[in-house]
């Protein structure tokens, strides 16, 4: 149950850029994946590994920094705001409200890290289909944004 934050130094970004394209190359060939050391020494890589790796370079490129969270940690409600991008007291009122599954230890709240994701999927969709009707509506008015 760690959490590991990566960031990519600025120096290496171009080494990293390299990877990504040589990363873009493998996914276009056809499984099995392999990764191959300096002793020839050899290591079968599922494409879901290599997919994840994609990700992660994608993300360092572009100089985000990335956490990697075991899906079996649990969140403190601090932990799960930061996660979704709001604040601690708005998540407590989803919390009061229902719309996050969580459980107390003591007097603390407790969540776990796929509710917490299932949520900020959910959100996302919401605000996709209020921002498509919007912009529906907007279309339909006289002299509406076309």
């Amino acid at each position: 149950m760690s959490e590991t934050i990566i960031h990519s130094d600025r120096y290496d970004l171009e080494q990293i850029d390299a990877v990504r394209g040589q990363i873009d190359a493998l996914l276009q060939q056809r499984p099995p994946y392999t990764l191959l050391g300096e002793l020839g020494y050899q290591v079968e890589l599922p494409a879901s590994v290599v997919e994840a790796l994609r990700m992660v370079v994608e993300a360092m490129v572009r100089g985000q920094s990335i956490t990697l969270i075991s899906q079996a940690k649990e969140l403190t409600s601090q932990e799960a705001a930061d996660l979704i991008g709001v604040s601690r007291p708005y998540l407590i009122k989803l919390l009061e409200r229902g719309e996050i599954p969580f459980h107390r230890v003591g007097t603390h709240r407790r969540l776990k890290i796929e509710d917490v994701l299932a949520y900020r999927d959910r959100r996302d969709i919401e605000q996709r289909a209020a921002l498509n009707e919007l912009t529906r509506l907007s279309e339909e008015l006289p002299g509406g944004y076309r």
